[in-house]
C-alpha cells in the first residue's frame, strides 16, 4: 500500500498474505489453494480476468488509490464483486506536483542544475525561463485535480484558464464560473490558444492514445505539455518525434504508458522533457490517509456493507 498505517489497519482486523512483486501465476495458484476475503492491489499489479476467475468466496477487491485502469471493473462486476478505491483523496498532492512540473520545465530547472553540478555556472548566460504571468493554461478534463490546479495558477500566478469538458452541465458551469475558468467543449481550442496545457482525464478506451501528432501540431512553438493523469492517454512516440522537430518548447510526465518505466522508454533519452516516476498523489499526507481510507472501507465491504467508493455498487445485486 502507499503507506505503513494502512498495512497495520489491515495486519490488526485480518491475516494478510503480501506479493511484492506482480506474479499472476503464483496469485491465482494462492487464490486456488486459500479462502481470500479481500484483495487490496497497487499498481502495476493488476486483476485481470484470469484471476478474477479464481476469486471464488472473494468479497471485495479495492484499488491502493484513485486509479482503476489496472482492475477488470467490468468483468469483476459480472462476477459479482465490488470494487473500491479512494477519490480526491490525493488531489491536492497530485495538483502541486502538476503545479510542480509547469514550474521546473517554464524555469529549466532540471538543466540548470545537471549544468550547476557539473560547475558549468555560466551555463545561463542566453538561456531564458518562461514567465507564467498572463499567460493562457489549458487543461484537458476539469475534475477535481483540475480545478485545484486552476485554482492555483489563476490565483497564484495570474494566468488566464480554459478547460476542455465533454458536457457543460448546470453545477460543472457555476463552478467554472465561480473560479474564473472558461469551458470549451473543443479541445482543438485548448492546444491552438494554450501556452501550457496540463492532462486530466482518465485512461480508457476512448481516451487511449487520444493526444497524439494531431494536437501536437496545433501547439505553439513555445508551449510546454504537462501529463500527471495516465500515460496511456499520449501517444509517446508522437510526442517525441513533435519535441525533436520543435513543434512546441517542452514536456512534464509523471506517467508512462508502462510502468515501471522500461529502460528503452523513449522518454528517458530525452532532454526535453522532465520525468518523475509517477509520485504525484503520494505526499506524505495523502499517503497516510488514503492508505487507511482504503484498508477500512475494504474491511466494510468484506463486511456487506455498500459504500459511496464503491465503483459498480449500482450495478451490483
Amino acid at each position: 500500500m502507499y503507506h505503513e498505517n494502512g498495512e497495520q489497519v489491515l495486519r490488526e482486523n485480518a491475516r494478510i498474505t503480501k506479493f511484492d512483486t506482480f506474479d499472476e501465476y503464483e496469485i491465482i495458484t494462492f487464490l486456488n489453494n486459500n479462502k481470500v476475503d479481500g484483495i487490496t492491489l497497487r499498481a502495476p499489479a493488476r486483476i485481470t480476468p484470469a484471476i478474477l476467475d479464481a476469486c471464488d468466496g472473494v468479497k471485495a477487491i479495492s484499488g491502493a488509490g484513485v486509479g482503476l485502469d489496472n482492475i477488470d471493473v467490468e468483468y469483476a462486476t459480472e462476477k459479482g464483486i465490488p470494487i473500491l478505491h479512494a477519490p480526491k483523496i490525493n488531489t491536492v498532492a497530485t495538483a502541486e506536483h502538476a503545479v510542480s512540473l509547469i514550474l521546473a520545465v517554464m524555469k529549466n530547472i532540471v538543466k540548470f542544475n545537471k549544468e550547476m553540478e557539473k560547475g558549468n555556472y555560466f551555463y545561463r548566460d542566453e538561456q531564458y525561463t518562461q514567465e507564467l504571468k498572463g499567460k493562457k493554461l489549458g487543461l484537458v478534463g476539469f475534475g477535481s485535480i483540475s480545478q485545484e490546479v486552476a485554482k492555483i495558477m489563476k490565483n497564484g500566478f495570474g494566468m488566464e484558464v480554459l478547460a476542455y469538458v465533454r458536457r457543460i452541465p448546470e453545477e460543472r458551469r457555476e463552478t467554472a464560473e465561480k473560479n474564473g475558468v472558461e469551458l470549451t467543449m473543443n479541445m482543438n481550442e485548448v492546444f491552438r490558444k494554450c501556452d501550457v496545457i496540463s492532462l486530466h482525464i482518465p485512461l480508457n478506451e476512448k481516451t487511449d492514445g487520444i493526444i497524439n501528432e494531431t494536437y501536437f501540431n496545433m501547439m505553439k512553438p513555445e508551449a510546454v505539455l504537462i501529463n500527471t493523469a495516465r500515460g496511456g492517454i499520449v501517444n509517446e512516440e508522437d510526442l517525441v518525434i513533435a519535441l525533436e522537430k520543435n513543434q512546441f518548447h517542452a514536456a512534464g510526465s509523471d506517467v508512462f504508458r508502462k510502468e515501471p518505466a522500461p529502460p528503452h522508454h523513449p522518454y528517458l533519452n530525452v532532454e526535453k522533457i522532465t520525468k518523475t516516476p509517477h509520485i504525484g498523489g503520494i505526499s506524505l499526507e495523502a499517503a497516510q490517509q488514503m492508505s487507511v481510507t482504503v484498508a477500512k472501507n475494504l474491511l466494510k465491504a468484506i463486511d456487506g456493507e455498500k459504500l459511496p467508493t464503491m465503483v459498480n455498487r449500482e450495478q451490483l445485486p
